[in-house]
C-alpha cells in the first residue's frame, strides 16, 4: 500500500455489465501505467442513496466513508482503504428516466443536476459520468459505421433497452473489447454527444472539452428529448470519460481511426 503509483477508484451500480466493461478498460488502456481499484456499488447502494447521505452530512463526509457503510461488498473491497488512498473518483450510472430510485422528498427537482454539480471533480467528492439510458448502450454502436444504431429512445422503453441491443452488436462481448473498438466507441460518442449539443456531429477537440461535459449533455437531453417528448437520446459515457481523461494526443487517434 506504500507503493506511488496513482490510485484511482471506479465507482458503480451494477454488478455485471458496469464490472466487466469497467475491467477490460482497465486492461486496455491502465493495466500497465496506473494502479486502479475497481469497486461495485450494488443496486441497494444507487446513486441517489449516496448522494442523499452525502447531503445528510453537508458533504463534508468523504465518498469512500460512506461507501463503506452503504454496502458490504464495497465494506469489503476497502478495507485496506481509505479516503486518502485515491487521487481521483469517478462514478458511472445509468440515466433513471422514471425517477424510480430518486428519494420521495426529491421528486419535484432536478436532482440529476445537483448530483452532476456535485460530483463535478474527480479530486474531490468524485465525477459523475451518465450513460443515456444505461451502460448496454455501448451496445449500440455500430464498428463499421463508427455510430451509434439508434438516435434517441423513448423514456418508456428503457425497461426493453437491454433486450433491443442484445443481439448482433460488435461489442456484446465486454472482455473481448480491443483498443481499436474503444477508439471506435469514442468516435462515435464524441459525434453523439455533438449532434446533442449543437445537431453537427463536426466536433473539434478544443469544442469537446469545453462544451461537451457532463453537466452540458444533460442540459441537452432535457432541452432537446426529455422534456421534449419524453425521450432520451442514445449515448454512452464511458468512451467519453477516456477522452477527457487522456486528453488531445488521444483525440488525435480517436479521429483517425
Amino acid at each position: 500500500m506504500n507503493d506511488k503509483r496513482k490510485r484511482i477508484i471506479f465507482i458503480y451500480e451494477g454488478v455485471k455489465a458496469e464490472e466487466h466493461l469497467l475491467q477490460n478498460l482497465v486492461k486496455v488502456f491502465f493495466a500497465s501505467t496506473t494502479d486502479i481499484s475497481i469497486l461495485n456499488c450494488p443496486a441497494d447502494g444507487n446513486i441517489y442513496m449516496l448522494w442523499t447521505r452525502l447531503k445528510k452530512d453537508d458533504f463534508e463526509t468523504n465518498v469512500i466513508d460512506v461507501l463503506k457503510e452503504m454496502s458490504t461488498i464495497a465494506k469489503e473491497r476497502l478495507r485496506d482503504y481509505k479516503a486518502s488512498s485515491f487521487s481521483e473518483i469517478y462514478l458511472f450510472f445509468d440515466y433513471d428516466g422514471h425517477n424510480d430510485n430518486i428519494p420521495k422528498e426529491y421528486l419535484r427537482r432536478d436532482i440529476l443536476g445537483e448530483m452532476l454539480r456535485t460530483f463535478d471533480n474527480e479530486t474531490e467528492l468524485g465525477k459523475l459520468y451518465i450513460s443515456y439510458p444505461m451502460i448496454e448502450s455501448i451496445k449500440d454502436i455500430d464498428a463499421k459505421t463508427k455510430d451509434y444504431k439508434t438516435l434517441y429512445l423513448s423514456l418508456d422503453e428503457i425497461s426493453r433497452y437491454k433486450q433491443i441491443v442484445s443481439s448482433q452488436s460488435d461489442y456484446n462481448n465486454y472482455s473481448q473489447i480491443d483498443e481499436k473498438h474503444w477508439l471506435i466507441a469514442c468516435k462515435a460518442s464524441c459525434k453523439r454527444a455533438s449532434l446533442l449539443a449543437k445537431y453537427s456531429s463536426d466536433c473539434t477537440y478544443d469544442y469537446f472539452i469545453h462544451n461537451l461535459r457532463q453537466e452540458e449533455l444533460y442540459f441537452y437531453q432535457k432541452k432537446n428529448y426529455i422534456c421534449n417528448g419524453q425521450f432520451v437520446c442514445v449515448l454512452n459515457s464511458v468512451p467519453l470519460f477516456l477522452l477527457e481523461y487522456y486528453l488531445e494526443e488521444f483525440w488525435d487517434k480517436v479521429i483517425a481511426v
